[in-house]
């Protein structure tokens, strides 16, 4: 059985693709029945690479856990029930896809208010209406289990690199701070980091760490800030074209958003991510244990794997993911 060739992105500035479309568009490049977006940039001989990176046999967990108090009001915690059956347990559970460690999938954040589109509209054209719909299962998170999340990824450690070069402080949460492209370059230069097609990046920002230093009272507080804020990468056409230039497949950071949030420009990042070229952004990592191996060993390349829920037509996920190195 042969398999066409992914085709190669086109240069940044070629962007939108379709015309009439919104900013900075990759629509048709896969094909305009396409569900995979930069999932395509995983072939097989990417993943057969990331394999061989594996030489300690260290297999570090990258998940937050699921009964987290969630950081945005109208999504719901975990609830588990146990039942009992007199010979054996089963348990029941429920809970928003989002309210934890997770990928957003394609239909979870559309390009807002392009009229000429239908006002909201998702990867390839599916507007806001057709993505509400339950028997719709098109751009389901299910194709994050039909092309899995597995390829060669790099953690960019910003806090360490901010620490040793004298970048000032931190701000994860009210008045956070935006990681420009230029801080996200030197961290990849002074790490060692080489980015490729195909690759997944993860940037962790010191967020898990604010977070786990909360009182749980003020953990179930962050929802209702006035102001929803978390630090994360800046938002605009630099970081795109940054982003697409590095042939990423998916990124994702520890902190509740991947870009800075709220975004101070339109489109954002999860716009032109999401809608724009169904890159995967995820959310929320537990990346500590990683940066801490990372450092120790010197390496912040490795292999990294996730499987999403199996949700035909699903919106979202947990992100099932760890870091093999």
């Amino acid at each position: 059985m042969t398999t066409k060739p992914t085709p190669t992105p086109p240069p940044f500035a070629d962007l939108p693709l379709a015309r009439p479309g919104p900013p900075f568009n990759a629509w048709g490049l896969y094909g305009a029945d396409d569900e995979l977006g930069r999932l395509n940039l995983i072939t097989p001989d990417v993943v057969a690479a990331a394999g061989k990176l594996v030489t300690e046999g260290i297999v570090i967990n990258l998940n937050m856990p699921l009964d987290m108090a969630p950081t945005i009001p109208t999504r719901k915690g975990l609830e588990r029930d146990v039942i009992a059956k007199g010979y054996a347990n089963d348990d029941h559970i429920s809970f928003n896809t989002q309210c934890s460690t997770q990928w957003d999938g394609f239909k979870h954040y559309p390009y807002q208010n392009y009229p000429e589109q239908g006002q909201h509209v998702h990867y390839n054209g599916m507007t806001y209406e057709e993505s509400r719909k339950p028997e719709n299962k098109r751009l389901g998170i299910d194709n994050f289990t039909r092309k899995p999340i597995t390829s060669r990824a790099h953690l960019l450690d910003i806090p360490r690199h901010v620490a040793a070069h004298g970048g000032g402080t931190l701000s994860h949460l009210d008045n956070s701070t935006p990681i420009s492209v230029a801080t996200l370059d030197a961290c990849a230069k002074a790490q060692g980091v080489e980015f490729r097609p195909g690759d997944i990046l993860l940037v962790y920002t010191g967020w898990n760490e604010t977070y786990a230093g909360l009182s749980d009272e003020d953990k179930k507080g962050l929802a209702f800030r006035k102001v929803n804020s978390c630090i994360g990468v800046q938002t605009g056409e630099e970081a795109m074209r940054w982003h697409w230039e590095k042939g990423f497949a998916a990124v994702a950071s520890d902190a509740m958003a991947y870009e800075a949030w709220p975004p101070v420009s339109r489109p954002s990042l999860h716009e032109v991510f999401l809608g724009g070229w169904g890159l995967p952004i995820g959310e929320t990592f537990d990346l500590r244990n990683l940066a801490a191996e990372c450092a120790r060993l010197g390496r912040w390349t490795f292999l990294f794997t996730s499987v999403a829920l199996y949700v035909p037509g699903g919106i979202a996920s947990p992100a099932n993911a760890q870091a093999v190195l």
